[in-house]
């Protein structure tokens, strides 16, 4: 996946002009040319894999609670876009079934980040695999988590998929731990990523995958971001970076 300019992935898809990880967000990446969507994954009370970013739909949606203590069917009753704006206010909470058939005809790549960092949801990796084999979309798939240990079974039990760990800490050579742990890639934010970092990864034969916390976008700094050696840019502003990588 390694290009001189980096591909660009729609974070929780265009979330900044769609209500996040929803279905408009995604189609609004497919509909501006992105590489790639990065989404989130939890598990519904009754097993149902479900995009949300947080452990509750309180912040993204009109109702309040826990999504593994609600089944898919209340969760789809929420508005999950209304929040954003007006026009969005029939949005719903996407099942990751739903993202793959929206996605399996088109040539964009997905990040799946399994949220397993405050619920272990076990059996997700599993879950989430078979899905994704399903689709056929296993090396069209990006399998990242901030809890490690997911990482490493989901690794077990899918070693053609890419695995990559997410970290928002200064880790102390972030190559030779992934190294240690078998994985193929880093994703740390992009304040933790200079140019030292991003050379030793590559050095050691893995991918950078680069986000951004309480991103605001900036042209002079995003033309930086691009010319940084990363190998994917994860942004809330897909459309921005993709106009100044492709301009040359």
């Amino acid at each position: 996946m390694r290009k001189k300019k980096p591909l660009i992935f729609a974070h929780r898809g265009v979330s900044s002009k769609c209500p996040e990880n929803t279905l408009s967000a995604f189609r609004k990446a497919i509909e501006i040319g992105a590489d790639g969507i990065e989404l989130d994954v939890h598990r519904s009370r009754d097993g149902k894999l479900v995009v949300c970013h947080d452990e509750t739909v309180d912040r993204t949606t009109n109702g309040k609670g826990v999504i593994q203590e609600m089944t898919a069917k209340e969760l789809s009753l929420l508005d999950a876009g209304g929040w954003f704006g007006v026009a969005f206010q029939e949005e719903r909470i996407p099942l990751l079934e739903e993202v793959l058939n929206l996605l399996q005809p088109t040539t964009l790549l997905l990040n799946i980040e399994l949220k397993t960092d405050y619920f272990f949801y076990p059996g997700i990796e599993e879950e989430t695999y078979a899905l994704v084999r399903k689709y056929g979309m296993e090396d069209r798939v990006i399998l990242s988590s901030f809890n490690h240990h997911t990482v490493l079974r989901f690794q077990r039990i899918a070693p053609k998929v890419l695995t990559g760990i997410l970290y928002s800490c200064h880790l102390y050579e972030p190559h030779k731990y992934a190294a240690s742990l078998g994985v193929k890639a880093l994703h740390p934010p992009m304040h933790l990523a200079p140019h030292e970092i991003i050379a030793e990864a590559h050095e050691a034969g893995l991918l950078v995958h680069g986000w951004f916390s309480r991103e605001r976008f900036d042209v002079a700094r995003a033309r930086g971001y691009l010319d940084s050696g990363v190998d994917i840019l994860i942004t809330n502003y897909p459309e921005e970076y993709l106009a100044l990588r492709d301009k040359g």
